[in-house]
């Protein structure tokens, strides 16, 4: 895998600081706003001062759409060139396996691994690039702009966001070894349905239906109880960072009005979006977490594929042309 990662180096952190660059055009508008709330509207240049905010609003979206086209061809481009490179390594690889190696795997695994295992690293790289990194850096981002604003507010805020960035951290790793459970269950479920297939005479023969159909049944419910918790656990936490999201509104409100830290309107206005923004963010990185656990799995299983021993030395064979042949 290092070997197909390294002619992308250079390219994968050009990527990086776009991601960066629009992460950080996309905490500034907020921060804009919270100027034009604290500014003194009886000042004689206050056209002048509110059509400068306006233009500076409009020019950091728009710097941002241009930047994050760039940012997705950027992405896209070297995705799909790793994901080439990968599929045609891991395919050179098989067609060159020892005669022993192959017994270890069915046709079915070698299947899996070279097309829904491959397909699943496109969203192991591009869910990591795209959507997770680009969300933490986000949540890192309007953390600063909440210091900039007030620190007695960010403060507040900061620990509202750990709190429940740790719950989704905790939920996840639930969450990724019953996932991990699914895919065991399913790499069954598929090795014993190619089995039952490629025996269907044998089934027929000795009047096995009833005996496959209940073998079958019996790992698709077990698979199903594993679903059920599975999704039990994943709609869990999202009342829990709902309330504690709504504890943190309301201290920073109490603050604000009970006691006197010297925080403006604009201030108030900005912690407070930010906090209400945190949420939407860590969601998808928890989503995303839950389907790259499935796309790190498949990644392992390519990699075993991959560290299999070399081919074996085929120049010990007969060359076909000396054999004799009668027609």
């Amino acid at each position: 895998m290092k070997k197909i990662m390294k002619p992308y180096v250079k390219s994968s952190i050009i990527t990086g600081m776009l991601l960066l660059i629009c992460d950080f055009l996309s905490a500034l508008p907020p921060y804009v706003v919270k100027q034009v709330v604290d500014i003194d509207f009886t000042r004689q240049d206050i056209k002048q001062t509110i059509l400068f905010f306006i233009g500076l609003y409009t020019s950091l979206h728009l710097a941002r759409v241009i930047f994050k086209y760039l940012r997705d061809v950027s992405i896209n481009k070297i995705i799909c060139n790793i994901l080439k490179d990968i599929r045609k390594t891991v395919f050179d690889k098989i067609l060159n396996f020892k005669m022993i190696t192959f017994n270890k795997y069915n046709s079915s695994e070698l299947y899996t691994r070279l097309t829904i295992d491959v397909d699943n690293l496109f969203d192991l790289f591009f869910g990591f690039l795209y959507n997770i990194l680009s969300n933490m850096l986000y949540i890192v981002f309007m953390i600063i702009m909440m210091f900039v604003a007030n620190v007695n507010f960010a403060i507040i805020g900061a620990i509202t966001v750990v709190i429940i960035s740790f719950i989704v951290y905790k939920f996840t790793n639930i969450l990724g070894k019953l996932d991990n459970e699914i895919l065991k269950k399913r790499d069954k479920e598929h090795k014993e349905f190619s089995e039952l297939y490629n025996k269907n005479k044998l089934t027929y023969l000795f009047k096995l239906q009833n005996k496959n159909i209940e073998e079958m049944n019996d790992l698709f419910y077990s698979e199903l109880k594993i679903r059920k918790k599975y999704i039990f656990i994943h709609h869990f936490p999202y009342w829990i960072i709902t309330v504690i999201q709504a504890i943190g509104i309301y201290a920073i409100i109490h603050y604000a009005l009970n006691i006197n830290i010297g925080g403006s309107l604009g201030s108030i206005y900005l912690v407070l979006y930010y906090i209400k923004e945190c949420k939407t963010p860590l969601e998808e990185i928890c989503n995303q977490l839950e389907e790259i656990q499935t796309c790190v799995n498949s990644y392992k299983r390519i990699k075993v594929l991959l560290n299999e021993e070399e081919e074996e030395n085929i120049e010990n064979g007969a060359y076909i042309e000396n054999l004799n042949r009668r027609y």
